[in-house]
């Protein structure tokens, strides 16, 4: 049967076991539940979404300008 490991409330791994009994804190995953979701006890909660990612600010010209500086003078070197 497949079960879910639980530590400190929070499901961590999903097993195959002949029984529940031959490790502590497991708990039968056929009622649901993943690994990230909370358990209470008596039933499984759907983890938080995470929050969508924020991405870097864009470069500014100066530092663009500066980028290709570098970029050039190591062409430069090698011709």
């Amino acid at each position: 049967m497949r079960a879910h490991v639980i530590e400190n409330g929070i499901v961590v791994n999903t097993i195959i076991v002949g029984s529940l009994s031959v490790l502590p804190n497991l708990v039968s995953a056929e009622n649901g539940g993943d690994i990230g979701w909370r358990y209470d006890g008596a039933s499984y909660v759907e983890p938080d979404p995470l929050p969508a990612p924020t991405p870097p600010p864009a470069p500014t010209k100066e530092e663009l300008m500066a980028e290709l500086a570098a970029l050039t003078a190591k062409i430069q070197a090698l011709e």
